[in-house]
């Protein structure tokens, strides 16, 4: 009979061999300019071509804060996804007072796995965090073990263990301020976060 360690691989295994394979189409490229540099594309949609754009024209990031490339991690939509994660890793969520990694957890680290996987140089920060309720001490200690709990589901997985470092900020950093189950739920959780 199969452990569950091996599942865990042949699953992880199996999806990003689906994942290489799938998404390694071709696509027919026309490498011929049409009088400037975006193609003929600009001329075709009625928008000016990019030599004709005054400094009046596009505002400048310094002044709108926003980087249209990178996703606004500050918005309550990302946070409600990832956490203090980096995109595309998943936090892993806790039952109060327990550093149990439930089995609703296993897909959103399964799918961290498979992308730490493929991604071999990057390096991983694996940040534990409680809800306010308990001693500033009992919550670092949670905190620490619920990240030892996911460092270790990843080398598992097959994640080289020299890759992730563990921190624990116990209920230091509360993502969401509020003193309410949902709250509390959100902020006992761990974060994956790539330096």
């Amino acid at each position: 009979m199969m452990g569950m360690r091996q599942a865990i691989r042949l699953l992880v295994a199996a999806s990003v061999c689906l994942l290489l394979i799938g998404g390694c189409g071709k696509k027919d490229v026309d490498m011929k300019p049409e009088g400037n540099l975006l193609g003929g594309a600009a001329e075709q949609s009625g928008q000016p071509d990019a030599g004709t754009f005054t400094s009046g024209d596009l505002e400048s990031l310094e002044k709108t804060g926003v980087n249209p490339l990178l996703p606004d991690t500050t918005s309550d939509e990302y946070k409600a996804v990832y956490g203090r994660s980096t995109a595309p890793l998943y936090p892993v969520f806790f039952s109060f007072d327990s550093s149990v990694i439930e089995p609703d957890q296993y897909d959103n680290l399964n799918s961290s796995g498979a992308h730490l996987l493929v991604n071999a140089q990057a390096r991983l920060v694996v940040e534990g965090n409680c809800d306010e309720r308990g001693t500033a001490d009992y919550n670092m200690a949670l905190g620490e073990l619920r990240a030892l709990n996911v460092k270790k589901y990843l080398v598992n997985l097959g994640v080289a263990e020299s890759r992730i470092k563990t921190i624990s900020y116990g209920s230091e950093r509360p993502l969401y301020p509020g003193h309410d189950e949902e709250s509390w739920a959100m902020n006992r959780r761990v974060d994956l976060v790539m330096p």
